[in-house]
């Protein structure tokens, strides 16, 4: 994905995002501007007030710089620069609206402003927006056909919205005007990787590993696409620049999870663990989280979705058979059944999709309860039937024709209600696994998508409980809805398995079904070499091999 902080700064400072704008703390000089606010007795022009807030932002005065830049604007509102240097700043800060509408009102200004169409990009990505994101991009390309960062940055959005012969295209055009773009080459061989391509994605990391030989995070894209043995001098490569004292933390976390997996292909499961625990605590230091804001949130879904809520909602939401949600804590085997229906030729399998909480979002913002799960409790049938419509008409746009969709984003565990509220024909599987084994696979990987819990033994134990409490609470006050697999019966009894999880499904027999393996869909998550080939065992009680490790988040799920 699109790798922000090394990119230059949108500023137009001529530095590396992380080394201006995206250096929190950073200790830059200070800028030559010869004036302070106290050597102007107080009167300052738009250029000298421009001036101040540069020297501001240099310093990482931010809220200062802001100040001086929209005084800027007071007395010069068609101040172009500043405008840029304040959105850039609301943009860093997290202000994303005020950002947008800053960029916006630049474009106005200037519509020919290669970095304001830069930046709107930027910020609507940070906002989830991507096809607003998409479009900014286009737009500066049809001004700046060469800008090679605008070309790296539209393959990133094309590939987060599965466009990945777009997004292949985008990044191939940035290496033809910038043959050694490491970041170009390691993110076609993610693509790769998602499409099973193995060789082509192994090439790619390799290419971009040739390009920059500290490549940490083409390291552990390497590391989850080969199987290593004691012959690869890769592992000593990677140890010697893990052991380097300059390494940034982001980079040795990168670095302590490819390790990780590489001592675990190699059977030494001491320094697995090591490296793998190094770099959960890395990758946990770098983020703000709480576990007891999960046990109020998981508490306030089921007060919200009792007994008789459902009672009183019966008969509501949009009936429509076609998608079938898989559901499950990650690593829990979700990957794997979404594969399994996706080769029936009656299924379009549309991977993990947002659409439950972007929906969500969109219809609780602005109401006088605007958070879920209490501002479902006060909407009318017909509200709720219209959030169930507008599901579909999203999900359609995946598949025009398929009889049914799936939708494996595993955290719709917290939505179950809401799904049976506003989509009460839908079919929802739930998966399960051993939970030292699922909780184990979780710790071992480095998630792109946000999972806060993840990182701690306790705080991932904590929440495995929270999980396993709120599916109990599914089954109690909606019973028989959900279909329930085992991933250990799966992986022992394929058929047997397949055939229930089929006629739950209503679906006929088909023998595409046993050969999952052989159908051809990205797969974009942890689990895509398992869903590359046959069925296999050797994940099952893998976390045996780590007992002792393991012991602390042993006791937090089950207890002494």
């Amino acid at each position: 994905m699109m790798d922000k902080r090394n990119q230059s700064c949108p500023c137009g400072s001529g530095k590396r995002y992380k080394k201006c704008c995206g250096s929190v703390g950073g200790s830059a000089a200070v800028s030559k501007t010869g004036l302070t606010h106290e050597n102007t007795n107080g009167t300052l022009s738009a250029a000298e007030s421009f001036r101040l807030g540069e020297a501001a932002v240099v310093q990482r005065r931010l809220e200062e710089a802001a100040g001086y830049f929209r005084q800027a604007l007071k007395l010069q509102p068609d101040h172009a620069e500043a405008l840029n240097r304040l959105g850039v700043i609301c943009l860093t800060q997290g202000k994303l609206d005020e950002a947008v509408a800053t960029f916006q009102h630049l474009l106005t200004l200037k519509p020919d402003n290669v970095e304001a169409y830069f930046n709107l990009g930027v910020t609507f990505y940070d906002q989830g927006k991507l096809d607003d994101a998409i479009g900014s991009f286009r737009q500066l390309l049809e001004l700046k056909p060469d800008h090679v960062e605008a070309h790296f940055n539209l393959g990133n959005f094309l590939m987060a919205q599965g466009k990945l012969d777009e997004a292949i295209a985008s990044f191939r055009q940035a290496l033809l005007l910038k043959p050694d773009y490491a970041e170009a080459r390691c993110n076609m061989g993610l693509i790769f990787k998602e499409l099973g391509k193995k060789d082509d994605a192994v090439a790619c990391f390799r290419q971009a590993l040739s390009l920059k030989p500290d490549y940490a995070r083409a390291y552990k894209g390497l590391s989850l696409s080969v199987k290593y043995t004691e012959a690869d001098d890769v592992i000593e490569t990677m140890e010697n620049l893990y052991n380097k004292k300059e390494i940034s933390e982001a980079d040795r976390k990168d670095l302590g999870f490819a390790l990780g997996k590489a001592f675990e292909d190699l059977e030494n499961y001491d320094k697995s663990f090591n490296f793998t625990l190094a770099a959960n605590r890395l990758k946990r230091n770098s983020y703000q989280y709480s576990i007891q804001n999960e046990h109020n949130f998981f508490a306030r879904i089921r007060k919200t979705f009792s007994s008789d809520f459902f009672a009183a909602h019966d008969g509501s939401g949009y009936h429509d058979r076609t998608p079938i949600f898989i559901i499950g804590m990650p690593r829990s085997g979700t990957t794997l059944v979404e594969q399994i229906l996706a080769s029936h030729p009656l299924v379009f399998g549309a991977g993990e999709l947002a659409l439950l909480v972007n929906l969500t979002n969109s219809v609780c913002t602005g109401r006088e309860t605007a958070r879920y799960p209490e501002c479902i409790s006060g909407l009318s049938h017909e509200a709720l039937e219209r959030m169930g419509a507008e599901y579909m008409g999203k999900i359609r746009e995946y598949s025009n024709d398929a009889k049914y969709i799936t939708d494996k984003m595993p955290n719709n565990f917290l939505r179950v209600g809401l799904i049976r509220t506003i989509l009460p024909a839908a079919k929802v599987i739930h998966c399960v696994r051993n939970p030292m084994d699922t909780c184990f696979s979780i710790f071992k990987m480095d998630f792109t998508s946000p999972h806060g819990f993840a990182y701690d033994m306790e705080e991932l134990g904590q929440y495995y409980k929270l999980y396993r409490d709120l599916m109990a609470h599914w089954e109690k006050v909606l019973p028989g809805f959900m279909y329930t697999i085992r991933y250990e019966e799966l992986v022992a009894e394929q058929q047997k398995q397949t055939e229930g999880l089929l006629q739950f499904c209503d679906l006929p027999w088909d023998e595409a079904c046993l050969e999952f393996y052989r159908t051809k869909r990205r797969v974009s998550t942890a689990s895509l070499v398992q869903v590359r080939q046959p069925i296999y065992k050797d994940s099952v009680e893998l976390w045996k091999r780590y007992e002792k490790q393991l012991e602390p988040l042993r006791k937090t799920i089950y207890g002494q």
